[in-house]
């Protein structure tokens, strides 16, 4: 089975989807196996590439709140995430444009490494509060990955990658994606948002059961 899945790296709820997807994938039986196909997905591909700002000052700015309202509707990511075991400083995250960092995504996936570095920019943007418009600090999360620095530092300063990226953003115009995290299983069953581990399995054994 084959499960394509479109995230962004400043998404809270991709950040706590794919970690309740990885958590039915290491309940699968024996024997059984999906490819995991990880696609990208650009929130605001238009947000600065050189300006970070922090996340709950720019919704309070966006919305019209304080800060105190604007930390209040995102406790409750911060509680969603620490109910599915994972670590999550939200207030800490900063506003970024994720176009290199997918990229390196569709790089290291050529290694096969790209969970990693996956799992890498998903805490550096939400456990450590780093800015990952910065390409230093995309580097250093490279290397926390187990990856060699040179290719990356060649690939940023290129257009490296920047087709893949493209094409898994038109798949997702072709098919209606309009947020994220968005799993489709062997081409025809969705599963939108962050669900709980149960969602995935349930349509795993209902697609097993078809074939």
């Amino acid at each position: 089975m084959r499960v394509e899945i479109w995230t962004d790296i400043v998404c809270p709820f991709c950040y706590i989807g794919k970690n309740n997807f990885n958590r039915f994938l290491e309940d699968l039986p024996e024997g059984e196996t999906i490819e995991v196909v990880n696609r990208s997905y650009e929130l605001d591909p238009y947000a600065s590439r050189t300006q970070s700002h922090n996340t709950v000052q720019s919704l309070a700015d966006k919305y019209g709140f304080s800060v105190e309202e604007a930390k209040a509707r995102m406790r409750g990511v911060e509680e969603m995430a620490e109910k599915a075991g994972l670590p999550m400083n939200i207030f800490e995250a900063r506003g970024a444009n994720t176009h290199d960092a997918h990229r390196l995504v569709h790089l290291a996936k050529e290694k096969g490494k790209d969970e990693e570095v996956m799992n890498a920019l998903f805490r550096g943007h939400f456990v450590d509060g780093l800015n990952i418009n910065d390409q230093d600090v995309l580097l250093s999360l490279w290397k926390e990955a187990g990856l060699e620095e040179k290719e990356a530092r060649e690939a940023l300063g290129s257009d490296t990658m920047k087709e893949a990226v493209e094409r898994d953003l038109s798949s997702a115009q072709e098919l209606g994606i309009r947020g994220v995290p968005y799993f489709l299983f062997d081409g025809k069953a969705e599963v939108s948002g962050a669900q709980p581990k149960e969602v995935f399995q349930r349509v795993y054994e209902t697609l097993k059961k078809e074939r």
